[in-house]
């Protein structure tokens, strides 16, 4: 059952602040329009930052190619996650990892987001991992080491790019509404590359 707008608003009026900000910076594209005007009511009438409610907005309109590569811009000129660096842009890679028991192979596959030169040691170390610890679970060790032996590879020759890879465009993507909110809190940007979700 669709809630009516007083249920709405009293819902919105007991959620707490970062409640709230979590639904406009995530979630605002899946509301319906008069439930996000109500939520954007809400966080004015509680005094929280105006960046908020233009996270919403940039949620629920279409984004400019322009637009999506500021947001990028933005993103790769944060400090490294891992190392700290600032001397490159940031990119992104998926590292994937391999280990079998025997009778039980279990694949990991996970989003990394750091500069160029630790994105390729984050590659080196699953490729090593995958390769010493992949092989040993019959029969799916056989088959999911080579496969995520040569995947690491081609991840990794995307690492160097100039420019920012499709991966790292479609993390941002995923998270306009977050770094809208965010735009003038550094610590807030950094963390979305450091815990990734």
């Amino acid at each position: 059952m669709i809630p009516n707008l007083e249920q709405l608003r009293k819902n919105y009026e007991q959620f707490d602040d970062k409640k709230l900000l979590r639904i406009a910076s995530e979630e605002a594209a899946r509301l319906r329009p008069e439930a996000l005007e109500l939520l954007k009511q809400e966080i004015i009438r509680r005094g929280l930052t105006t960046d908020v409610v233009k996270a919403a907005d940039v949620l629920t309109k279409e984004v400019s190619a322009e637009e999506l590569a500021d947001y990028v811009e933005t993103m790769r000129n944060l400090p490294c996650p891992i190392c700290g660096g600032t001397g490159e842009k940031l990119n992104a890679t998926i590292v994937s990892n391999v280990m079998s028991f025997i009778v039980f192979t279990h694949q990991s596959k996970e989003v990394k987001i750091a500069c160029p030169r630790c994105l390729n040691k984050q590659n080196n170390n699953a490729i090593m991992k995958t390769a010493l610890l992949g092989w040993w679970g019959i029969p799916f060790g056989l088959i999911r080491t080579p496969a995520a032996l040569m995947f690491n590879a081609r991840q990794k020759a995307q690492n160097d790019l100039p420019e920012a890879n499709d991966l790292f465009k479609s993390f941002v993507y995923g998270r306009l509404g977050r770094i809208e909110a965010n735009k003038n809190n550094p610590e807030g940007l950094q963390d979305i590359i450091t815990y990734i979700r």
